[in-house]
């Protein structure tokens, strides 16, 4: 199997190991300063050729200079540990799940207000800090609403924002039952789509509406696809099931 079909937190792993064992050769043989240098540029280029999306690029560039700042700043080992639990409770088990906390923007959330069937059960899927629920509560009263968040941070904070008559969850999707919403709305990566794709197949009635925030589904071209005219040229996919 070609390594760019690996999971994205294999590759993460695979160029921080190989710049961790290159930087005692290139400090001991010419200079630390070099090595701050030659090393986040070639985790740089191998991360645009290999990660999915472009963020990864900019933290393998980071990583070794924020590593080898943080090892001269004589910091208490208790910090790292905090910092390690700060991530867990704001991005959870995103290396294992493989799908970082997006939030919505506004384009698609005014396009996601036209479209979801009217007296819908709208379940969000991976939604954050409740940000689509939100507004779709305020311009889409007609609507019965349902979110699911695994991360223990974003929950909270749609569990202060969000009314009372939104459900909100906090679990993985992978324990709901997509069957019972007529609309169901996903902003989560490319590569958890396949499995979330299959889901949907065996549990989604006929008729009902799959909508997709950025990512495709390979093996099934969309019903529809709405341009959102954003910065990151963003799109909608929606399946009719």
């Amino acid at each position: 199997m070609s390594v760019t079909n690996w999971p994205q937190s294999a590759i993460f792993l695979l160029i921080t190991s190989a710049s961790l064992l290159l930087l005692y050769p290139i400090c001991h043989f010419f200079s630390p300063l070099l090595a701050t240098m030659i090393i986040p540029m070639a985790a740089f280029l191998a991360a645009y050729l290999l990660h999915d999306r472009f963020w990864w690029k900019w933290m393998h560039l980071c990583f070794l200079p924020l590593l080898l700042l943080f090892s001269q700043l004589n910091i208490q080992s208790y910090w790292y540990l905090f910092a390690l639990l700060l991530c867990w409770f704001i991005f959870g088990r995103v290396m294992i799940s493989r799908v970082p906390l997006y939030l919505s923007n506004r384009s698609a959330l005014q396009q996601l207000a036209g479209i979801v069937p009217e007296q819908a059960r709208f379940l969000d899927i991976g939604a954050g800090t409740g940000t689509v629920l939100h507004y779709l509560a305020q311009h889409r009263e007609d609507l019965s609403l349902s979110g699911v968040e695994y991360a223990k941070g974003p929950w909270l904070v749609g569990k202060v924002r969000l009314p009372a008559n939104v459900a909100w969850l906090n679990t993985d999707y992978q324990n709901v039952d997509l069957g019972a919403f007529e609309c169901v709305y996903a902003f989560l990566s490319s590569a958890a789509m396949p499995d979330l794709w299959q889901q949907a197949v065996a549990q989604m009635r006929p008729g009902t509406l799959f909508i997709s925030n950025t990512f495709v589904v390979p093996e099934a071209p969309a019903d529809q696809v709405i341009e959102l005219n954003d910065w990151k040229d963003g799109k909608l996919f929606l399946w009719r099931m």
